[in-house]
């Protein structure tokens, strides 16, 4: 018994009418008649009752109906998951974010992938950068959504958005009501910024910025969350810099003012290991591509 031949029977069945049936199942009506028959001795079983002016199913027919339609289903089914799997649409991802990304359109992305792949379940994992490169280095992500700023032989990266530094200052600052400011004109303000030992990257990279705008900024403090930094910038403690995605209108004690270097930016990454062959990663890196794509100004 192939599939085939439950085919061929649920046309006759269904049709209760073997010429019908052989056009529906695009075979002559010989053919399908030898097949039917072939498939009742395999099973040992009379599956119609045929007269010269009509066919019926039998009850052993009608039993073996209802299974053969349930087993055509489960197939189509196999086929179509098989289908889906191999255009990267159906299993499951696997994705670890840096404490910036949720800043970064995390949510615009996540979004335009369950449309596209409904079928994925997506798990969603937050870390610091370090940690978020140790896990998909180990397999315990497919992809990692991250500032780049590491070293790994084992991964590949794509930057997929610049984004702009707007400076964090107290509304009491005196730059605080500017269209736009110098990164040089905070050389002498005290400094907020992530810890480095969030291993985001985002300390390095804002000592960088500043570097090349030719002052080594004053730390004051080094925060673990991004709201803890906020808070204490609203209360005056010092600016920092922090990305252009962030709301201002959450944020009444603080201005964001931009920047006028345009070599203030912080670079946002997708990760994955090099030797990653999943359909369902390939299908979500596309995905990103896409979004930040369609997201640039």
């Amino acid at each position: 018994m192939d599939l085939r031949q439950l085919r061929y029977f649920v046309a006759v069945a269904e049709e209760l009418h073997f010429t019908r049936a052989a056009r529906r199942a695009r075979i002559t009506q010989p053919t399908l008649s030898h097949q039917v028959r072939l498939l009742e001795k395999e099973l040992g079983v009379t599956l119609f009752r045929r007269t010269k002016r009509r066919v019926e199913l039998t009850h052993p027919g009608r039993i073996f109906l209802r299974e053969a339609q349930r087993l055509l289903a489960g197939a189509a089914d196999a086929v179509q998951a098989a289908q889906s799997a191999e255009a990267g649409q159906l299993g499951r991802l696997v994705v670890v974010c840096g404490p910036t990304t949720a800043y970064a359109g995390l949510l615009g992305m996540l979004q335009l992938y369950r449309r596209l792949s409904p079928r994925v379940d997506v798990r969603l994992l937050e870390s610091p950068v370090r940690d978020a490169v140790v896990t998909v280095e180990q397999g315990n992500a497919d992809v990692g959504l991250v500032v780049p700023y590491f070293e790994s032989s084992l991964l590949a990266r794509e930057t997929v958005m610049e984004l702009p530094l707007l400076a964090a200052l107290p509304k009491s600052h005196p730059l605080a009501s500017a269209n736009s400011i110098s990164l040089k004109q905070l050389s002498e303000d005290p400094f907020v910024l992530f810890g480095r030992q969030r291993g985001s990257g985002f300390y390095e990279r804002v000592l960088s910025v500043c570097h090349a705008c030719g002052f080594s900024p004053k730390v004051l403090e080094e925060m673990e969350h991004i709201h803890t930094l906020l808070y204490l910038v609203g209360a005056g403690y010092g600016v920092s810099l922090v990305p252009a995605t962030l709301d201002p209108a959450k944020r009444h004690e603080v201005a964001l003012v931009p920047l006028q270097e345009s070599s203030a930016t912080l670079e946002l990454a997708m990760i994955w290991r090099t030797d990653q062959e999943s359909q369902v990663v390939h299908s979500f890196l596309d995905t990103v591509r896409v979004w930040c794509k369609e997201s640039r100004p």
